[in-house]
């Protein structure tokens, strides 16, 4: 004989999930109520306990594996919760791995990743790719060209970050003599990529011309 499922609505007020993580904090809480309380709702004849309860019998791993689209066979389990759990489920494995990877927060950060991109034979346009966090996702170099001049179009740039759903794109090119001023073309050029990313949302943050003299930030310098 199986022992009673008590539903939400049975349980006394202060032992329900929310109720209880105020009163004792998350350590006293199951696995199964922590769950209901990122949920934060069930849906009718499945209260959000006994939702969360049939997803941790599942399994993490199981549902770490499953596609969005498998988990919405479960009974009560709509599309925006669904993603509720494929996105703790990331976040929890993010935490576990670590805070690693390569952040640019500013044009300084940009420069000091972005030195030994180039050499002083070459003109070269090279494209950063980050998430919401302004964490590096990729990287690629668009376009190599003579020694003072380089050529582009803006699909070049977007076609990337289109694969890796970035949020924001850093564009940068060298100029292997001179100041790092940016030319007439560079000002037309960076306008194109800009018009082209807000078109398919993307955020240009900021355009970089480095030389041995120094660089130049299309944002310091409020081009963009």
């Amino acid at each position: 004989m199986s022992y009673r499922y008590r539903s939400l609505k049975d349980i006394p007020q202060e032992l329900r999930p929310r109720e209880k993580l105020l009163r004792l904090g998350p350590e006293a809480l199951s696995e199964e109520e922590l769950l209901a309380v990122l949920l934060g709702s069930g849906t009718k004849g499945f209260d959000v306990l006994k939702l969360a309860k049939e997803l941790v019998k599942m399994g993490w791993e199981e549902l770490e594996r499953k596609p969005v689209e498998e988990l919405l066979k479960l009974k009560g389990l709509g599309l925006v919760k669904a993603l509720k759990v494929k996105a703790l489920l990331e976040l929890s494995k993010r935490i576990r791995r670590g805070s690693k990877g390569v952040f640019i927060r500013n044009p300084k950060e940009a420069v000091a990743f972005l030195r030994s991109k180039f050499d002083d034979r070459k003109e070269k346009l090279v494209a950063l790719y980050l998430d919401l966090s302004n964490r590096l996702v990729g990287e690629e170099l668009v376009a190599v060209g003579s020694a003072n001049r380089v050529f582009a179009k803006p699909k070049d740039v977007l076609f990337k970050a289109v694969k890796l759903s970035a949020n924001g794109i850093i564009l940068a090119h060298n100029h292997p003599s001179g100041p790092p001023e940016p030319s007439e073309e560079d000002l037309l050029f960076t306008q194109r990529v800009k018009k082209a990313c807000e078109l398919l949302g993307f955020e240009l943050l900021d355009h970089i011309v480095l030389s041995e003299e120094g660089f130049f930030s299309f944002r310091e310098e409020g081009l963009i």
